[in-house]
């Protein structure tokens, strides 16, 4: 009998533990998600974020025929960002080896810019500047990184945050083709989803 007892008691404190283990919050980690990979790398990858330039009166800033309105983005500080727009492609939009690119939006009327999506998988946040008309802008991206179900490459990043001058504009959880209107005007750059 004292064994039976035992046994139920060893039998209902295991179960006991077991329940309490089983639970339905899982981290991040548990669920293959990390804020960063200790033997990682630098990184660039694509994504549909459209980032329309306008002045106060709503009009395009960016001219594809002259140079020195594209933006020029990076994944560090640069001394003379016009020199990247040297390879502009008129054709096909593309310049800054591939980085940039200026699409004409007849819907809106107006041009925007894609960028490369820079980020440093030793970190979960990474930060670059973008440059406008002779300013410079800032973006900070938030990454979450997995090492599951990866097709071509070991670790793939998913944008948590993509901020503009501070203001959040993007995640991977958003719809694509995303517009970001960054109005220029007076002095003031204001970064809105709406126009």
């Amino acid at each position: 009998m004292k064994t039976g007892k035992l046994l139920g008691m060893l039998l209902f404190v295991l179960g006991t533990f077991s329940l309490i283990g089983c639970n339905d919050e899982m981290t991040d980690e548990e669920e293959g998600w990390y804020d960063s990979i200790p033997d990682g790398n630098f990184f660039s990858r694509g994504n549909t974020v459209r980032f329309y330039y306008i002045d106060g009166n709503g009009n395009s800033l960016i001219n594809p025929e002259d140079k020195n309105t594209l933006p020029v983005s990076w994944r560090e500080e640069l001394v003379n960002p016009i020199e990247r727009t040297e390879d502009y492609n008129a054709e096909h939009g593309n310049y800054n080896g591939n980085h940039n690119w200026v699409v004409y939006d007849e819907e809106e009327g107006l041009y925007y810019c894609t960028v490369s999506a820079y980020g440093d998988e030793r970190q979960s946040t990474y930060s670059f500047p973008i440059y406008v008309n002779g300013e410079k802008d800032a973006m900070q991206i938030t990454y979450k990184y997995t090492d599951r179900d990866v097709i071509g490459g070991k670790y793939w990043a998913k944008m948590i945050s993509w901020k503009y001058n501070g203001v959040h504009v993007y995640s991977d959880d958003d719809e694509p083709y995303k517009k970001v209107f960054i109005k220029k005007a007076n002095g003031k750059t204001t970064v809105s989803l709406t126009r």
